[in-house]
């Protein structure tokens, strides 16, 4: 736990909300952009399941894209630029 933020419990009862975000910055990725922001993935993903599931809205908080995109650079250390982290104080 890094800053009052359990990560791993917050996964444990979202992996299909880090499935999606794993797959959108891989996405993206894949396009050659060289940067891109956590929190636009997220508001992606917001707006596409509002419009494909009738009355779900995904629900998200916003102070989790840093966790995320932090753990998607420590699974691919060779894209470390590809979200602007701040340094982490927790």
């Amino acid at each position: 736990m890094r800053g009052g933020f359990d990560i791993d419990a917050w996964l444990a009862e979202n992996k299909h909300i880090w499935d999606r975000f794993y797959a959108e910055a891989n996405r993206v990725w894949a396009k050659g952009r060289p940067h891109y922001s956590a929190r636009t993935i997220i508001e992606y993903m917001r707006h596409e399941t509002t419009l494909r599931e009738k009355g779900e809205e995904f629900k998200i908080n916003n102070t989790v894209a840093p966790y995320l995109a932090r753990l998607y650079v420590n699974m691919h250390p060779e894209r470390a630029a590809f979200f602007n982290l701040r340094e982490h104080h927790g």
